[in-house]
């Protein structure tokens, strides 16, 4: 459980620190955000071009109200742009991306609009680069590109101000850097409180999932997930031929009775990560009960499963155990037939486990007088 907790710990950034465990969230941060994030972009960009309404009503001449309705719709067909990217990209890092240069393109977008208008008011210039700076905050983003982002506007802003408006008496250009430098800081630690609210939020969702399909002491599937998975590959037959393999811990009553049951569990921990060593990214490992294991590979006949089990065996067995000294596995290996039920194959594969503990222990046995139906 600890292992687990520490995937989930976050930096300094309020990102978790393992990548894995990040590529996730974004992935479900996409599938949760990525309309809502679309469709503010879109709002953005269609209520600044609303606007033109009131350019229309408030300027006489045609010049200045055409001039002025080009910019609007550049912002429009900006925000399109983003609004259309964010569809198509795959990675939300990259649309996030995307959505923060827009946010800045925006920005000296109206800027320029403000430069050719020529309009020293600069209490107006000041009202639309806040209501700019609080559209980047209420956009779903991650804390670092917000800032950047509003950073980036702000000091645009200032900038721009100092260089072509002319400097109000009250409020100053500084007064309202100021200002909105406040607005800005408030907006940072609430975007970032609510950054790491949603992840830890995320992490204890996931630790709890994490608790309900694995197994405690070994850190494996348990029972309930693996028959979950195997019923799931019965079901949609993407895994066939597959192999499901039922080992047993020889003379493991003896460990507990010769050496306690502390180093009863740490020969479980040690054989489960041995075989978790030896198997493929693809099969499926899970602690079946007590000291009984069973393991599922995909894609493989039983000659092939069989030699596959063997190899595990030869593992288990070639292993210096911490306290145990040499330990040993049988194991029974069976392949699926169409048809078959959850508890008849495990049922087939338990019976062969038996059988290999009959034989003499530390053995494979595989089910060959029972071959699957031909195709």
């Amino acid at each position: 459980m600890d292992d687990a907790q520490d995937r989930f710990k976050l930096n300094w950034y309020s990102e978790f620190r393992n990548k894995e465990i990040e590529s996730e969230y974004r992935e479900n941060e996409k599938t949760t955000n990525l309309k809502t994030v679309r469709a503010l972009i879109l709002l953005y960009g269609i209520i600044y071009a609303l606007f033109a309404i009131s350019d229309y009503v408030y300027y006489v001449q045609t010049s200045p109200f055409l001039v002025l309705l080009g910019f609007r719709s550049l912002a429009l067909l900006v925000t399109l742009t983003g609004y259309y990217l964010a569809g198509k990209i795959n990675n939300y890092s990259r649309i996030l991306l995307v959505i923060t240069f827009i946010e800045i393109l925006i920005c000296m977008i109206i800027l320029i609009h403000l430069y050719v208008q020529g309009n020293n008011d600069s209490a107006m210039h000041f009202k639309s680069i806040m209501l700019l700076i609080l559209a980047v905050f209420l956009i779903p983003n991650l804390w670092k590109n917000s800032m950047a982002a509003s950073l980036i506007i702000l000091t645009s802003y200032i900038i721009f101000s100092l260089i072509f408006v002319e400097q109000p008496q009250n409020p100053s250009i500084n007064q309202m850097a100021n200002f909105i430098g406040i607005g800005l800081a408030f907006c940072a630690f609430a975007i970032y409180g609510r950054e790491r609210s949603q992840r830890r939020h995320y992490a204890a969702e996931k630790l709890m999932e994490h608790m309900i399909i694995t197994d405690r002491l070994t850190g494996i599937y348990n029972r309930g997930r693996f028959e979950y998975i195997l019923d799931l590959w019965i079901k949609n037959m993407r895994h066939y031929p597959f192999c499901l393999i039922f080992y047993d811990i020889d003379n493991f009553k003896k460990v507990n009775d010769v050496h306690g049951h502390s180093v009863g569990d740490q020969v479980l921990i040690e054989c489960a990560n041995i075989i978790k060593l030896h198997i493929r990214d693809t099969d499926i490992f899970a602690r079946w009960g007590g000291e009984e294991f069973v393991v599922l590979f995909s894609g493989v006949k039983i000659d092939m499963g069989v030699e596959l089990a063997e190899r595990l065996r030869a593992a288990v067995e070639a292993h210096e155990f911490s306290k145990a000294g040499n330990v040993t596995i049988s194991i029974g290996v069976v392949e699926y037939h169409k048809g078959e039920t959850i508890l008849d194959l495990v049922e087939r594969a338990d019976a062969k486990m038996y059988e290999a503990k009959r034989a003499g222990r530390n053995k494979v046995i595989g089910d060959y007088d029972n071959p699957p139906e031909a195709n």
